[in-house]
Protein backbone atom coordinates (compact mmCIF):
# COMPACT_ATOMS: atom_id res chain seq x y z
CA UNK A 1 0.00 0.00 0.00
CA UNK A 2 1.40 3.37 -0.94
CA UNK A 3 0.31 6.90 -0.16
CA UNK A 4 0.10 9.58 -2.85
CA UNK A 5 3.62 10.78 -3.74
CA UNK A 6 2.41 14.38 -3.88
CA UNK A 7 2.11 14.61 -0.07
CA UNK A 8 4.82 16.25 2.02
CA UNK A 9 5.19 16.18 5.80
CA UNK A 10 6.15 19.47 7.38
CA UNK A 11 6.71 20.64 10.94
CA UNK A 12 5.26 24.11 11.33
CA UNK A 13 5.50 25.71 14.76
CA UNK A 14 4.30 22.93 17.09
CA UNK A 15 2.20 21.20 14.44
CA UNK A 16 2.88 18.26 12.15
CA UNK A 17 1.08 18.73 8.86
CA UNK A 18 0.62 16.82 5.65
CA UNK A 19 0.72 19.20 2.70
CA UNK A 20 -0.79 18.11 -0.61
CA UNK A 21 1.22 19.27 -3.63
CA UNK A 22 0.82 18.70 -7.35
CA UNK A 23 -2.22 16.60 -8.29
CA UNK A 24 -2.98 15.85 -4.63
CA UNK A 25 -3.51 19.57 -4.02
CA UNK A 26 -6.23 19.62 -6.68
CA UNK A 27 -8.17 16.93 -4.81
CA UNK A 28 -7.35 18.19 -1.31
CA UNK A 29 -6.70 21.90 -1.08
CA UNK A 30 -5.39 22.71 2.37
CA UNK A 31 -3.27 20.97 4.91
CA UNK A 32 -3.98 17.95 7.10
CA UNK A 33 -2.87 18.04 10.73
CA UNK A 34 -1.19 14.86 11.97
CA UNK A 35 -0.35 13.44 15.36
CA UNK A 36 3.07 11.89 15.96
CA UNK A 37 1.60 8.45 15.31
CA UNK A 38 -0.04 9.77 12.13
CA UNK A 39 3.32 11.04 10.96
CA UNK A 40 4.85 7.61 11.63
CA UNK A 41 2.09 5.92 9.63
CA UNK A 42 2.44 8.32 6.69
CA UNK A 43 6.20 7.78 6.58
CA UNK A 44 5.67 4.01 6.57
CA UNK A 45 3.05 4.33 3.83
CA UNK A 46 5.56 6.33 1.77
CA UNK A 47 7.81 3.26 2.02
CA UNK A 48 4.98 1.03 0.81
CA UNK A 49 4.14 -0.73 4.08
CA UNK A 50 1.00 -2.86 4.34
CA UNK A 51 -1.63 -2.47 7.09
CA UNK A 52 -0.18 -5.30 9.24
CA UNK A 53 3.22 -3.60 9.08
CA UNK A 54 1.63 -0.33 10.23
CA UNK A 55 0.06 -2.11 13.20
CA UNK A 56 3.44 -3.64 14.06
CA UNK A 57 5.04 -0.17 13.93
CA UNK A 58 2.44 1.30 16.29
CA UNK A 59 2.73 -1.52 18.82
CA UNK A 60 6.54 -1.30 18.73
CA UNK A 61 6.66 2.48 19.07
CA UNK A 62 3.79 3.08 21.52
CA UNK A 63 2.31 1.24 24.47
CA UNK A 64 -0.85 0.13 22.71
CA UNK A 65 -2.62 -3.20 22.50
CA UNK A 66 -2.61 -4.84 19.07
CA UNK A 67 -6.42 -4.76 18.81
CA UNK A 68 -6.44 -1.00 19.45
CA UNK A 69 -3.61 -0.45 16.96
CA UNK A 70 -5.55 -2.43 14.32
CA UNK A 71 -8.61 -0.23 14.85
CA UNK A 72 -6.53 2.95 14.74
CA UNK A 73 -4.76 1.92 11.53
CA UNK A 74 -8.05 0.97 9.88
CA UNK A 75 -9.61 4.36 10.77
CA UNK A 76 -6.52 6.24 9.59
CA UNK A 77 -6.45 4.38 6.28
CA UNK A 78 -10.19 4.92 5.79
CA UNK A 79 -9.74 8.67 6.24
CA UNK A 80 -6.91 8.72 3.71
CA UNK A 81 -8.98 6.68 1.24
CA UNK A 82 -11.97 9.02 1.66
CA UNK A 83 -9.72 11.90 0.62
CA UNK A 84 -8.27 9.94 -2.30
CA UNK A 85 -4.75 9.94 -0.86
CA UNK A 86 -4.06 6.19 -1.06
Amino acid sequence: MKIDNDLVIRHIADEIVLVPTGKAALKNPGIITLTESGELLVKKLQEGCEPDDLVDCLTAEYEVERAQAEQDVARFLDKLKERGLL
